[in-house]
């Protein structure tokens, strides 16, 4: 008896495509991993059907496959739940297969899920080298007590032939082992990157915080002493110094208003959304204000254009930055708002003659607190770009110094 050479093959490919398309498409933290309906679980359960499916054949009553590699993935890498129910299916499947060898699959698979549970509690927390010397261990105790089990039932003949393909198995387990390691120590040290751009960019918003509220507290402060101190004013300078100082005291509320409005998580509570019709209500809501200020708006809308996403959140949008191309131009001045379908996309062009900006200025627009109107906080546009992403959408910005600005929002289209 030989080992066929393609059938390994199939069983090294059942092994490695499953966990290999699960890490590039379908990452999971460690929480989902372990729940009864995890991704992983479900890669795994197709990667034991498969490998059970197509056994190395030794005899009629003894085939040989990859089972373990998943088994043993479960509890260590899934969990207590997930590890129980692949052990359930396999035990399911082997009895549904019938022969001999279901009694050997049931005292290996029961002594390895036993000494798995003993050895799952802190093998997160492990370093690799110690990851692969106690799986070797573990490995190679279940295989040698399954190759007692043979000579219980007279197979001794088997034993040389299984030995070298559960070798080829602890090879591929290796193998499977350090692809998750490299994979899971590359999606932490990205992790570990976002924190620390966190963490900037907080420091930065503290620091622009600060300075923003500075100068209003400092007014406040000024025009308060100078009432106090000063005992000859009448009481309408003194009225109008504490209408200056209300008015400062309402400027620093807005700007931590906006920044709460920033760091706060948003909803996930998105849907199909008549895009088109919001535009239209939004439109007519800003042209009010817009009349105020001598700004005339023509639009062109297609109808029934549908995104999934919030409208309350789309609405912000809209408003955020209609209104900041009313207010980037002088009297007279137009806006021109265009929806259209192209290629399964929605795209919502929103286009201003106002001042524009500078190529320096249009790099940091949608930086936090950074604007570039007078009594402006630069926050609108930072919650309506992160908005806009939290909605799987994409906005680009193209803007001349003295012609105006475009701003190209693109959202996937949906059927209603």
């Amino acid at each position: 008896m030989v080992i066929e050479f393609e059938q390994v093959l199939n069983h090294v490919s059942i092994v490695f495509i499953p966990i290999f398309l699960y890490y590039l498409f379908f990452q999971e933290d460690s929480a989902k991993r372990s729940k009864p309906n995890s991704k992983l679980l479900i890669v795994l359960l197709c990667m034991l059907l498969l490998t059970m499916s197509l056994p190395v054949e030794f005899s009629n009553d003894y085939q040989f496959d990859f089972r373990y590699i998943p088994l043993i993935v479960a509890f260590l890498y899934g969990g207590v739940k997930p590890g129980f129910i692949l052990v359930a299916v396999l035990l399911i499947y082997r009895f549904f297969i019938g022969g001999n060898g279901f009694y050997v699959a049931l005292i290996n698979s029961s002594i390895l899920t036993m000494i798995l549970l003993f050895f799952s509690r802190d093998y997160e927390v492990i370093k690799l080298k110690q990851k692969v010397i106690r799986v070797s261990v573990l490995y190679w105790v279940v295989t040698i007590l399954g190759r007692l089990t043979l000579c219980a039932f007279n197979q001794i003949q088997l034993i040389l032939f299984t030995m070298m393909f559960y070798f080829i198995t602890w090879l591929f387990l290796m193998a499977t082992i350090l692809l998750i390691e490299k994979v899971n120590q590359h999606t932490a040290f990205q992790k570990e990157i976002q924190r620390a751009e966190r963490l900037n960019v907080i420091s930065q918003l503290a620091a622009s915080v600060a300075h923003e509220v500075r100068n209003p507290m400092t007014t406040i402060r000024g025009f308060l002493q100078f009432i106090k101190n000063d005992n000859t004013l009448d009481n309408s300078k003194r009225n109008e110094y504490i209408d200056i100082a209300l008015s400062e005291l309402k400027l620093a509320e807005r700007i931590i208003s906006d920044y709460l409005s920033l760091a706060k998580p948003q909803s996930e509570d998105q849907h199909s959304i008549n895009i088109s019709e919001e535009v239209n209500k939004t439109l007519e809501l800003m042209r009010s204000y817009s009349t105020i200020q001598n700004i005339s708006i023509k639009a062109s809308i297609q109808d029934s254009l549908f995104i999934k996403g919030s409208k309350d959140e789309i609405k912000q949008v809209l408003v955020n930055i209609i209104k900041n191309g009313i207010e980037s131009m002088d009297a007279g001045g137009e806006l021109v708002v265009n929806i259209f379908e192209k290629t399964g996309k929605v795209i919502i062009q929103i286009k201003d003659n106002g001042k524009g900006m500078t190529g320096s200025q249009l790099k940091r627009i949608g930086t936090p607190f950074y604007t570039t109107k007078e009594k402006g906080t630069g926050v609108g546009l930072t919650i309506s770009f992160q908005l806009i992403e939290s909605m799987k959408g994409k906005v680009h910005v193209e803007s001349k110094l003295g012609k105006g600005s475009v701003f190209t929002i693109q959202f996937t289209a949906i059927n209603p």
